[in-house]
């Protein structure tokens, strides 16, 4: 797997066993949908793995991303990857649960990307502590890729900006209301 675009374009990642990254088609269309929203961006990567989308939002203009991985064995993946990158001074990297993660003291979020594993159920209560604690900026998304044959419930605090599939997969943008 690699970087697709911009300033780290075509630095290879390694992905941790038994993870589903991200594929590079699924990023390129993500990153197509929101280029307005990344340049100076502060990103919140909350199921890193390899930390492809955190990695190509930086590579892409975003100022900072925190990545956070909760599994110890694949958050050392995700440190050689930042390392790989050189955007250590960009990045902070975080080994918590996504729980204690989104509680983390940081400035408000630009991006928020949500990809759990999918048959997980977090995205409710991970849409709920955003809305809750207004880990959002202003004109902060949320981008959250799940299973297109389960469809998410995020409750009314969020409006649907765009809603694209790829296959088995489905891609979605929200903001607050």
């Amino acid at each position: 797997m690699k970087i697709n675009a911009g300033e780290f374009k075509y630095r290879k990642l390694a992905v941790p066993e038994g993870i589903r990254p991200t594929t590079e088609k699924v990023r390129e269309a993500v990153f197509s949908m929101i280029q307005s929203y990344t340049p100076d961006a502060v990103v919140f990567d909350l199921f890193a793995g390899s930390g492809a989308l955190g990695l190509e939002a930086l590579s892409r203009g975003a100022s900072q991303c925190i990545f956070n991985e909760g599994n110890r064995r694949n958050y050392r993946v995700l440190l050689e990857n930042i390392k790989n990158c050189k955007a250590e001074s960009r990045s902070k990297a975080l080994n918590y649960d996504f729980r204690k993660a989104l509680l983390f003291p940081h400035e408000k979020l630009d991006i928020l990307f949500v990809d759990p594993p999918y048959a997980s159920g977090y995205y409710e209560e991970i849409f709920e502590t955003v809305a809750r604690e207004g880990l959002l900026s202003e004109d902060g998304i949320i981008v959250a890729e799940h299973l297109y044959d389960n469809p998410l419930s995020v409750g009314d605090d969020y409006e649907c900006l765009k809603s694209k599939r790829y296959g088995t997969i489905a891609v979605e943008i929200f903001r607050l209301r």
